[in-house]
């Protein structure tokens, strides 16, 4: 259930900007101090967005870890055969996850997902 957040976050963005542009058109102190106001709290609300979106993609991929872990569907290591366990999740430059794994027999760590493989 990832919402598709890329739109309000880059409508919060160009408001931000658009406020910056006018706070530093702007000759009026009080107005100026106004539309800085305004572009801080865009800009903290695209970044909220932005945390939203990475959370559900973090807990939706956990979601699925588990349901394949509790179906018995466990990645080997290549080394050894024993499970390997996730370290952590993170995304790539193109917003796709890239998965962190490590054996817990041997210890070998693999990257699934990189780019640059």
């Amino acid at each position: 259930m990832l919402q598709k957040l890329g739109a309000q976050i880059a409508d919060c963005w160009a408001r931000a900007e658009e406020a910056e542009r006018r706070a530093s058109d702007a000759t009026d102190p009080a107005v100026r101090a106004d539309h800085e106001r305004i572009a801080k709290s865009c800009r903290h609300l695209a970044r909220s967005y932005e945390f939203v979106e990475s959370l559900e993609r973090f807990l939706l991929d956990a979601e699925r870890a588990k349901a394949a872990v509790s179906h018995g569907r466990t990645i080997c290591c290549p080394n050894c055969g024993r499970g390997m366990c996730p370290l952590g999740i993170e995304p790539d430059l193109d917003s796709r996850d890239v998965f962190a794994l490590e054996c817990i027999g041997c210890g070998h760590r693999e990257i699934i997902g990189d780019p640059t493989r």
